[in-house]
């Protein structure tokens, strides 16, 4: 079988870079940092249970809310296919390829055979673009991985994981709406709007600009927190700058986005907003180097620091957030 996709996009992030590859296929051509800030991406989370060795610091919305949320502003029709049965989950995903459509999947990279993951994630997106008659699975990763080729097996274990944030067989795919896509400039605001209003409005203090203050309070005492904190602090940093964010916790991506809401709107405005976006996501990249120091030699002084910093973002997120809220209100 020919690929649906010869040259698919590969990009930052994988549940964004898997929507773009799904929009491109029905022939609408969004940026990636467009697509998150349509869906309200940008966010921020402090997670911990007590099963948890090591806290999870996030920038984004909660997993399937972005591909959800794009859906409804641009009035696409989500189809979501998930079930228990490995056999049913492979005859969907071929039967949608063989239809010529590509298809989202939700797993866990960890388990595919082409992976070199140390740590297990329920919750990573790729989309599915093609099978050959070696019975292996298409996938495009972000980058630098791109276009990657899965055995059947690895990916049945991946598809059908444990834990956290999983879900059963998750399949999904995009259709257009009949009567066109909204206004991309009244969209774009829309997302602005849902984003600032959930970091200003978090439902507890993990969230939002709270959460960022909590992360604040907390960081000083992760040397004496964690099991291992060589490991974990190196774990939080890579999460924080590395692990698909785009850089700076998701913040620049979300810069890059203000920057055509100001071109497409004409409001000058967001464009000011994307610049200080860009500062705050330069002291992220800062604080996820700091804690990485922090693990490496045992600094509790690059975790004062970066504690600091960190108390610093919030202030002024804060207050981006809020002017964002006005601009799109």
């Amino acid at each position: 079988m020919a690929l649906l996709e010869a040259e698919p996009y590969t990009g930052q992030h994988c549940e964004s870079t898997t929507l773009v590859n799904l929009l491109r296929q029905r022939e609408v051509d969004i940026s990636e940092p467009f697509v998150f800030g349509l869906a309200g991406g940008l966010s921020f989370i402090y997670w911990r249970t007590k099963q948890m060795p090591t806290p999870f610091v996030g920038g984004r919305i909660k997993p399937d809310t972005l591909t959800e949320n794009l859906a409804q502003a641009l009035k696409l029709r989500l189809s979501v296919h998930e079930t228990s049965s490995a056999k049913r989950a492979r005859d969907h995903l071929l039967a949608e390829l063989a239809s010529g459509t590509v298809v989202g999947l939700k797993l866990d990279r960890y388990c595919l055979d082409y992976s070199t993951d140390d740590f297990r994630f329920a919750a990573h997106y790729v989309a599915c673009v093609g099978h050959d008659d070696k019975d292996r699975f298409a996938l495009v990763e972000t980058q630098p991985l791109g276009l990657q080729w899965a055995s059947a097996e690895s990916l049945a274990s991946a598809r059908n994981p444990r834990g956290p944030m999983s879900s059963q067989n998750r399949a999904f795919t995009l259709d257009l709406p009949k009567d066109g896509l909204p206004d991309l400039g009244k969209a774009a605001r829309k997302g602005i709007r849902t984003a600032a209003e959930t970091f200003l409005n978090p439902p507890i203090s993990n969230f939002g600009y709270k959460g960022i203050h909590k992360v604040a309070d907390l960081m000083p005492q992760w040397l004496d927190d964690l099991e291992s904190p060589a490991n974990g602090l190196a774990e939080i940093a890579t999460i924080m700058e590395d692990a698909g964010t785009g850089g700076g916790l998701f913040r620049k991506m979300w810069a890059e986005f203000l920057a055509e809401t100001a071109k497409i709107t004409g409001i000058e405005q967001f464009q000011e907003a994307s610049d200080a976006y860009h500062d705050v996501s330069k002291k992220w990249t800062e604080v996820a180097a700091l804690v990485n120091e922090a693990g490496a030699s045992s600094s509790r002084e690059s975790l004062n620091s970066a504690s600091k910093i960190v108390r610093e973002a919030a202030d002024k997120e804060q207050r981006l957030m809020q002017r964002l809220l006005e601009l799109s209100s």
